[in-house]
């Protein structure tokens, strides 16, 4: 009697261990956020959290994926690789998401690169372009957008050379991103024959770039290479036109409605930015009337990044029929994933780097932008189209 009590037993806690399963598997697919809310890089990381949730509703409305909802949640980083950290583990160990995204900060992203490798949950990179985020053992570590420094200077190298440039002002932050594009810049600009280059460092916070700029003066620039300083880009940008100096002022992938907001007209045709969506495409200008219709901006390399992440995610569940973080990783890792009107198709090395990236160079136009963004005056014009770059190769 006592063993038939015991069986009896032990099929009611299986049952019930079977049934929690099952309804396990049948709960929300999580997918977190994790990027600046505050701090310097906030207008990024709410472009990418819109981008996100776009993705996120458009595939519940079809269903879902494999008959499961989709659910956002989010964390602000706060601008802290120990507050991304917490973020992360937070999400991963008591929310229960399948992967994250939307990482700004260079220095806040390798932080989260290290724990999710830790964890071996996914974890993709908008911006964070630090070339040392990724090691050649990485797997659960992804770019998206932004590829490592090196390659925006090979970019920037194919531009300056077909537009026969040798005077190259350089004004960099002081942090991870910004003496990752130092090195690239010492490595693949300063060698172009006929080259002069100045390069000028400066604090992440700084308000006023005037002393930097009267610095490169000197050198009378017909390009101001400011990528490497994200923060300070509109900045640089007004005060140089407002010293007199006419170079052409390369960006930071800043938000694009953004830039004009804090600087103005005089930017028109002044200032260049990178791109990783192809505003000339009917498929990015589909997606852009949409977004605008609801959170009213413009979809820019940051939202779009969101809304790409999402549906790679998707569709890696979907042809893996499983939502197992390393499954996910290792599908990503060895597929490929094409969105119209991305600026290229996302596949990755081993390591996590893009294969076959081309970043855009365009400039701002005065003109009717039509659906995507309408209301305003001017639109983006694309002024140079990157040949595919080499993916970055880690030292260790």
């Amino acid at each position: 009697m006592i063993k038939k009590r015991i069986a009896l037993l032990s099929f009611i806690v299986l049952g019930a261990v079977a049934a929690s399963g099952a309804v396990q598997a049948q709960g929300t697919i999580k997918f977190g956020f994790v990027a600046s809310l505050s701090g310097p890089f906030t207008i990024w990381g709410v472009q990418v959290r819109d981008g996100m949730k776009m993705a996120v509703d458009e595939l519940n409305e079809k269903g879902g994926v494999l008959g499961r909802k989709l659910e956002r949640v989010e964390r602000d980083d706060k601008n802290s690789p120990s507050e991304g950290v917490t973020a992360f583990r937070y999400l991963v160990e008591r929310e229960g998401i399948v992967a994250a995204g939307g990482m700004i900060s260079s220095g806040v992203g390798l932080a989260v690169a290290r724990e999710a490798e830790s964890l071996q949950v996914p974890h993709f990179l908008t911006m964070s372009g630090a070339h040392d985020i990724l090691k050649k053992n990485s797997r659960y570590t992804f770019r998206t957008c932004l590829p490592a420094a090196p390659e925006n200077m090979e970019s920037i190298a194919a531009m300056i050379k077909e537009k026969k440039i040798t005077r190259v002002g350089v004004i960099v932050a002081d942090y991870a991103w910004g003496h990752s594009l130092r090195e690239a810049v010492e490595s693949l600009i300063k060698p172009l024959p006929g080259m002069k280059l100045q390069m000028e460092v400066a604090p992440v916070p700084e308000k006023d770039f005037t002393p930097y700029l009267r610095k490169l003066q000197g050198l009378d620039p017909e390009l101001i290479i400011a990528t490497g300083h994200p923060p300070g880009a509109p900045t640089i940008t007004r005060q140089a036109i407002e010293l007199g100096m006419k170079a052409q002022i390369i960006g930071p992938w800043y938000p694009t409605d953004f830039m004009v907001q804090r600087v103005g007209d005089s930017m028109f045709g002044r200032f260049v930015d990178y791109a990783c969506v192809d505003f000339e495409n009917q498929g990015y200008k589909q997606l852009a009337e949409k977004f605008f219709g609801t959170y009213k901006r413009l979809f820019d390399n940051n939202s779009f990044s969101g809304y790409v992440m999402v549906k790679m995610v998707a569709d890696a569940i979907q042809r893996t029929k499983s939502a197992d973080p390393k499954v996910i990783a290792d599908a990503i890792r060895k597929g490929s994933f094409d969105q119209p009107g991305y600026g290229w198709p996302l596949a990755y090395t081993e390591w996590g780097e893009m294969k076959g990236a081309k970043p855009i160079l365009y400039t701002y136009e005065k003109g009717s932008p039509g659906q995507v963004n309408p209301g305003a005056d001017w639109h983006p014009k694309v002024i140079f189209r990157s040949p595919s770059v080499q993916p970055y190769v880690p030292k260790d």
